[in-house]
């Protein structure tokens, strides 16, 4: 029997990008900052965080497009990215992260080194990002080729990041998920936690041991290149006011709606004649594996195809940008 296969389920499912605060997965390669709204804030050398080609995937998490980015302690570039302020309540980020391996990482006993945060961009006579809250730290684990994710509310005092109890091999995806709390001023740290619309009971770390003061706004998201934050690779950035919007089931929140745009994207997503058929424009159309690589690319027109009797029988990931909204279904290749 036939199996149709749809990254949302295309009609009962599909959802607007609109949901979130920022969803980046980083359709484009080569320096981050300057393209999708990055800027650089901090650093020697701009243009050293990159995007290239692979994806980090999450089981349950919504099929990551586009590409991926890494970072180094070898680099000093420090880059932001801005979003509607949010100065009440709680507001989250996600991101998958694979430490590639533990050179340049902190020791096990020291502190650790942070490479994901908030930011508040002041506005005195001389402007600057700054009060960096919700802080993501990285230090080795204790066994060999392993590390720790830890996290730290906001700085002053002698402000010490919380780390999670468990550590990760190198070159694992794990699903990290961060709560700030503006009341509190605290920060909670979900660490490979069930993707959905229910919030974890108790979390991986809770810090509030930073005593500067709540601030006042958050609306910039942060990739720091610390001394000794290592080498890390970063995907399918979220950030939102609620964590279903920043781990999203099935599908990604910047997947176009296709009831309201009356278009198929993909029309055949159980592929027997060895074309895919589109049923709209499509630029920069790729096709990946499950795991990430990338095995085909072109761009078509309403009713074309795109050819792949090169491929493998088996599952992909289709993603193109349609009215300039990035769109991704999943197919079966017969």
């Amino acid at each position: 029997m036939k199996k149709i296969f749809t990254v949302l389920g295309i009609v009962a499912v599909a959802v607007s990008v609109n949901a979130q605060l920022v969803y980046e997965p980083f359709n484009y390669t080569g320096s981050v900052s300057g393209q999708n709204g990055w800027a650089t804030h901090s650093g020697a050398t701009p243009g050293q965080v990159t995007a290239a080609t692979g994806n980090l995937t999450y089981t349950g998490l919504a099929s990551s497009t586009g590409n991926s980015i890494s970072i180094s302690s070898a680099n000093t570039e420090d880059i932001n990215k801005s979003f509607t302020a949010q100065s009440t309540g709680v507001v989250y980020y996600s991101a998958l992260v694979s430490a590639q391996n533990t050179t340049g990482t902190t020791a096990n006993t020291a502190t650790g080194d942070y490479f994901l945060h908030f930011g508040t961009y002041s506005t005195g006579t001389t402007p600057a990002l700054s009060l960096f809250q919700a802080r993501i730290y990285v230090k080795k684990g204790v066994g060999t080729d392993t590390v720790n994710y830890g996290i730290l509310n906001n700085s002053g005092g002698t402000a010490a990041p919380t780390f999670a109890s468990t550590d990760f091999p190198i070159n694992q995806t794990v699903f990290l998920v961060v709560k700030y709390d503006f009341a509190t001023n605290t920060a909670s740290l979900f660490v490979n936690a069930a993707p959905g619309s229910t919030e974890p009971t108790t979390a991986s770390a809770v810090n509030n041991t930073g005593t500067t003061a709540a601030p006042t706004a958050i609306d910039y998201f942060c990739v720091r290149q610390g001394s000794s934050t290592g080498n890390i690779q970063i995907d399918e950035v979220r950030v939102g006011t609620t964590y279903a919007q920043v781990a999203p089931t099935g599908a990604s929140l910047a997947v176009l709606d296709l009831n309201k745009t009356k278009s198929n994207f993909v029309r055949n997503t159980f592929v027997k004649n060895e074309e895919i058929t589109f049923g709209a424009d499509v630029k920069d159309v790729k096709v990946y594996t499950l795991t990430g690589q990338l095995v085909k690319t072109g761009s078509v027109k309403e009713g074309s195809s795109l050819n792949v009797a090169e491929l493998q029988k088996g599952n992909y990931i289709v993603t193109g940008t349609v009215n300039n909204q990035a769109v991704s279904q999943k197919i079966l290749k017969d």
